[in-house]
């Protein structure tokens, strides 16, 4: 567990994509794994994790981990048909370094260009037909299906990136988080900034004035608070948090060279706001690790 902080805290968010692209080739290299088949993902979609038509699902993913034998837009089409139309999918699509990094380097957010850092499945989804990227220049979203525009709509004058009034506050009322080949659950950081006493607890204190340029070619300045790296690089992952509360419905197996998971935001907010009423946070877990270690 100290290992992970002591690499955090030193790294650069690009130097710790740079890691984990290694260590999966060294595991590639050194290990004899089976490649997952569409109709493999499928069965695991459907059967053991519960995804079915209609569902609203907020996924993050890390593709190379799934170890498969087809492409990024195989697996969208695939998750567009189960949930279908009448369903919904959330991707985030954040710049290519972290938020804190992006915003001391003035970087401006361009919605056509700038590349995700959320890796490659959202950077597939971004460009299909029909997907509505909401106007935000550190945590944008993706969205297709139903309400998707009315979802991604205000993200620029929201709160906080993540309170009620952004596309995670709109999405969490009867939604489920998947993880794809990780366990990262960027809904998480809406249940910090809702349960909090003080929803700007994990931001720098001032907004930052930031620049997006939308898929019009307008450009506009967008000031929005940024989250406190040197805080978050004390707190337990929220994919450990997650994992310790043993909520009903998160259901988690291993595939290829990560996991997969999927929980239902309702249960999740429930057990996070009793956790937080009595003081338990990714804040106090850390410091309950560091004390254990």
């Amino acid at each position: 567990m100290f290992l992970k902080f002591f690499i955090k805290s030193v790294t650069t968010s690009k130097q710790r994509v740079a890691l984990k692209r290694f260590k999966r080739h060294i595991l590639e290299v050194f290990t004899k794994k089976n490649k997952t088949s569409i109709d493999d993902i499928k069965k695991i979609l459907i059967d053991n994790l519960g995804i079915k038509k209609n569902d609203k699902i907020i996924v993050a993913s890390s593709f190379g981990n799934l170890n498969a034998d087809f492409s990024p837009a195989d697996l969208i089409h695939l998750l567009q048909s189960i949930v279908s139309e009448e369903g919904c999918i959330m991707m985030p699509y954040y710049p290519p370094i972290n938020s804190n990094e992006w915003a001391k380097g003035n970087c401006i957010f361009d919605m056509s260009k700038t590349k995700s850092g959320m890796g490659i499945l959202t950077n597939v989804f971004a460009r299909m037909p029909d997907v509505y990227m909401s106007v935000h220049p550190t945590k944008a979203v993706c969205v297709w299906g139903k309400d998707a525009e009315n979802i991604v709509r205000g993200h620029s004058v929201s709160e906080t990136p993540f309170y009620w009034d952004s596309p995670y506050g709109k999405f969490i009322k009867g939604s489920k988080s998947l993880g794809l080949g990780l366990k990262n659950i960027p809904i998480f950081h809406t249940l910090e900034d809702v349960l909090s006493v003080d929803k700007f607890y994990y931001y720098y204190k001032e907004k930052k004035k930031l620049s997006v340029i939308d898929k019009c070619g307008k450009r506009m300045e967008v000031e929005t608070y940024i989250h406190n790296s040197e805080l978050l690089s004390e707190c337990v992952s929220a994919g450990d948090y997650v994992a310790s509360l043993h909520c009903k419905t998160y259901k988690r197996l291993k595939l290829g060279y990560g996991i997969l998971y999927i929980i239902d935001n309702n249960d999740l907010f429930q057990s996070v706001k009793y956790e937080f009423s009595i003081g338990n946070t990714r804040l106090k877990k850390h410091e309950n690790n560091l004390l254990n270690t």
